[in-house]
């Protein structure tokens, strides 16, 4: 996987970015991360090295704008550059995450069937109050691969059998000093959700305020991502 984050910046949307670690990483840096700017990287797609070869190697998932979110509104001005650079890099695929659903179908290029399938997209639902706004927003996208991302996962969410139309569904806990507390159970009842749906499910991390029959544990982010493999709950669905 190559990270492509062309735009720096972003704007708290909803609970789930309270302890964001951008705003904490621009923070300890004395960056303002609510001026959304365009990078060095911007072009990064379309860059070759010394032998003429791309930079980014044919075949690469291209991970996109982890430092803001694509479809944020400053992204307006950029956007239709981004896609056409996509457009160009016809050997490459694009993983997106969002909190901003509503804004898809508008920022969407005239030449999406083109490059659609090469486009996947994920929206984050931190809670039930998010899913229930964002998933049929979501769904209502014309999109090839549509994920989920219930990351910081702070309570327990109930897709209530709404997940036709999903390839997978990934969940965490929140990670930081001030992590708020996730729970064991909850990952199960998404799991249960994605089993029934018969849809692929991660579970990527335990966050830093973990808690399991009982028990509260507080963890390293290293510990955080290796307790979540050692669960092997997951679920790849073919």
């Amino acid at each position: 996987m190559i990270l492509w984050n062309l735009i720096h910046g972003c704007h708290r949307k909803s609970e789930g970015c309270r302890h964001c670690y951008v705003f904490a990483r621009d923070e300890e840096n004395g960056i303002d991360t609510n001026l959304v700017r365009k990078t060095a990287s911007f072009t990064l797609p379309l860059k070759r090295d010394r032998k003429g070869q791309w930079k980014i190697p044919p075949g690469s998932m291209v991970m996109t704008c982890f430092s803001s979110d694509f479809f944020i509104e400053e992204m307006d001005t950029w956007r239709g550059e981004a896609w056409r650079m996509m457009r160009t890099r016809d050997d490459l695929c694009f993983y997106i995450v969002t909190k901003r659903p509503e804004r898809i179908i508008a920022s969407l290029p005239d030449y999406w069937e083109e490059i659609k399938t090469r486009v996947y997209i994920c929206c984050t639902m931190e809670n039930q109050l998010r899913l229930e706004e964002r998933l049929p927003i979501f769904k209502a996208a014309p999109l090839v691969h549509r994920e989920i991302i219930v990351e910081p996962m702070l309570e327990a969410v109930n897709f209530k059998g709404n997940l036709d139309g999903i390839d997978s569904v990934t969940v965490g806990g929140e990670s930081g000093r001030d992590a708020r507390p996730c729970r064991y159970e909850w990952i199960l009842d998404v799991r249960q959700e994605c089993m029934e749906a018969g849809i692929s499910f991660h579970f990527m991390q335990t966050g830093g305020n973990f808690i399991k029959d009982h028990k509260q544990y507080r963890l390293h982010h290293r510990l955080q991502i290796q307790q979540a493999a050692k669960a092997n709950i997951d679920i790849v669905s073919r």
